[in-house]
């Protein structure tokens, strides 16, 4: 599509260079070029120079777009900065609250009265053992001992724990659905996620879209 996005500062961008992600961030905007900072990757900077061409992941708004450039220069003012050519053409590659991922993980979750504040739980609140099926930036779907069928309930929130690649997310969700599979030894809960600020959102949304990126690369290659 061609590209009417607009670039707002401050927000999360990353390159893409040999199988590698480096993590950077918009300092400025003109009508020509985007400025970024130093892209970089488990303390490993990545200088670029002009003219080399770069693959791009923008994340703004509620979409996630991906687009080619070339490095036109560098420049500094508080830092020092990369010039990247706004793309004529971007990609959208996935949009927030739709597309759900296919996530296999064990999460732990607790009950969570509806008068209840997530920071003032006591040890009467009941933790439970589940397993993800998938996720997107609005919600994921859980899978729970049929035990639980009459302790869970349409409107109920739970506190999810989801393990992150280096630390975990806890996050708050409303279950909208409940399903048994066929021999109803299992229960399939939807939750919606309630309450979640947008550093939360992102680092889902950041941490899906690497794993899409891994399964398209292992169907590039025919695995």
């Amino acid at each position: 599509m061609d590209s009417n996005i607009e670039f707002a500062v401050n927000s999360r961008i990353e390159i893409d260079m040999d199988n590698e992600i480096y993590k950077s961030n918009i300092q400025d905007v003109s009508e020509d070029y985007i400025s970024i900072s130093i892209p970089v990757n488990n303390h490993k900077y990545m200088p670029l120079s002009k003219g080399e061409k770069v693959s791009v992941i923008y994340y703004g708004g509620k979409n996630v777009y991906k687009f080619n450039t070339v490095v036109i220069g560098r420049k500094i003012e508080r830092i020092l900065m990369i010039m990247l050519r706004k793309p004529k053409k971007v990609q959208i590659c996935q949009r927030r609250n739709f597309v759900r991922v296919p996530l296999i993980l064990d999460v732990l979750c607790a009950m969570l009265p509806l008068e209840k504040d997530l920071y003032h739980l006591n040890d009467q609140v009941e933790v439970f053992k589940a397993c993800s099926m998938d996720m997107s930036g609005g919600g994921m779907r859980i899978v729970v001992n049929v035990k639980m069928k009459d302790k869970l309930k349409y409107g109920d929130i739970i506190i999810v724990t989801i393990p992150m690649e280096n630390d975990s997310l806890t996050l708050k969700g409303k279950i909208v659905r409940i399903t048994s599979n066929k021999d109803e030894t299992k229960l399939t809960c939807g939750l919606s996620f309630i309450d979640i600020d947008k550093k939360s959102r992102e680092r889902i949304i950041r941490a899906l879209f690497q794993i899409m990126r891994q399964h398209m690369k292992k169907g590039a290659k025919g695995d």
